[in-house]
């Protein structure tokens, strides 16, 4: 079975030692989350957000000092705002270039999770 992070193809047999059967599913929901939100329509893109928060947040299995950039993560989608009018940047609201850079961080970081 092939998993997808960004544009790379990862074996999901392939992970680091010692990675239990529950993080495994909890990283690959988190990645589809993801990819969800770099293919959604801004004005959509909301409600995938809050999903992707309610995960992280929730989930005991992405509750450890590795994935703490998870947490982060989660924080700092509370300031994405897809409409210019509404998004005041002294206030650290962001446009969908940043999302794309966070996401893209994201994506990147959980890969390490899975060997190469």
């Amino acid at each position: 079975m092939q998993l997808t992070i960004g544009n790379h193809y990862l074996s999901v047999q392939a992970t680091k030692p010692g990675m239990n059967a529950d993080l495994l599913t909890q990283l690959k929901e988190v990645i589809a989350l993801l990819n969800k939100i770099e293919r959604t329509y801004a004005s959509e893109r909301s409600k995938t957000i809050g999903e992707l928060q309610n995960k992280i947040w929730d989930e005991p299995e992405l509750q450890n000092e590795e994935l703490y950039f998870l947490q982060d993560l989660a924080g700092d989608l509370n300031f994405y705002e897809p409409v210019e009018r509404d998004r005041d940047a002294a206030l650290g609201y962001y446009d969908d270039d940043r999302l794309s850079e966070l996401t893209g961080t994201a994506l990147k970081k959980i890969e390490s999770f899975f060997a190469a």
